[in-house]
């Protein structure tokens, strides 16, 4: 699922292409994708110009001139823009499901489900092959309110890093990747950024979040945003289906120190990486960089 350096750089790449321009018409081809009213997407957004462009959390937000439309990907949803010279590329290769992977910017298919035409030819495509993402129309303009959207945290960008921590729920018994992973307290924050932060950290991910010292969650948060950071910076982590507005992959996973690398050395002291289950999500670390520190015998 796309996380916060994902869905930031789709953002940014959208951002000077559409935003200010008006949506011309309207191809909408799954009706259950669409959360709350109006179902009828066509009209909602014919005719609307599309005044912003932004991201709350995991979340994309088009402000329009009337109303709002939110885009949450899902596990395979991808948000491309065309421009009105471009080529398509018909390049498809095919997974092991049957599944239909583009390569580049791709033309329309059958999990195309969403496409906005601008003036001159330009349009922007929404395409899911697992149908788990979701457009939740906004007529009121008021996005803030969507409740999925009320309980989203901290951003973990925003703010100084001491303000972030006095909000961490140091008197939790979760584990702590359960904690960064927690959406009401961080939002955006997923399975790859919570173990790259973590090792990075140097703390276990099945480490109570009691236990932590405050000076161990001022140095978990800044490696959080520290490899945050570097996911925008390398365009977002691309294993399977997250795609650049232009059809590219992103470039993050050529840097990942632990997460996707179970079983291979650690960059920093060569010990096999291990991989276990936390909260319900594959979760890689490196047992000498990471220590889980001895329970202290009572008595």
């Amino acid at each position: 699922m796309p996380e916060l350096p994902e869905v930031e750089t789709i953002v940014r790449g959208l951002r000077p292409h559409l935003e200010g321009k008006r949506i011309e018409s309207v191809d909408f081809r799954l009706p259950r994708m669409v959360e709350g009213h109006p179902k009828d997407l066509r009209l909602f957004l014919t005719g609307r110009i599309l005044k912003n462009i932004r991201r709350r959390g995991k979340y994309l937000v088009l402000d329009l001139d009337q109303g709002a439309l939110i885009v949450h990907l899902g596990m395979t949803g991808q948000l491309t823009y065309s421009p009105p010279d471009f080529i398509e590329n018909k390049a498809f290769r095919r997974t092991v499901t049957g599944l239909q992977k583009a390569v580049g910017v791709h033309p329309i298919d059958r999990h195309t489900h969403l496409i906005l035409h601008f003036g001159g030819g330009e349009r922007m495509l929404f395409r899911d092959p697992r149908t788990f993402g979701k457009l939740i129309p906004v007529p009121d303009g008021k996005w803030q309110n969507l409740p999925r959207l009320q309980k989203l945290g901290q951003e973990p960008l925003e703010g100084k890093i001491p303000d972030l921590a006095r909000a961490f729920p140091s008197l939790s018994k979760r584990n702590v990747k359960s904690v960064l992973l927690d959406q009401g307290y961080l939002s955006g924050v997923g399975n790859i950024y919570a173990d790259e932060g973590l090792f990075a950290a140097g703390i276990h991910p099945t480490m109570s979040a009691h236990r932590l010292k405050p000076e161990q969650i001022l140095r978990l948060l800044t490696a959080v945003r520290k490899a945050l950071l570097r996911g925008i910076a390398n365009q977002g982590t691309t294993f399977s289906d997250y795609r650049k507005p232009d059809g590219g992959m992103g470039k993050n996973q050529e840097r990942l120190s632990v997460y996707g690398r179970g079983g291979r050395p650690c960059r920093k002291c060569g010990e096999v990486l291990q991989k276990i289950l936390v909260a319900q999500r594959g979760t890689v670390f490196c047992p000498l960089c990471q220590p889980l520190p001895k329970k202290r015998a009572s008595g």
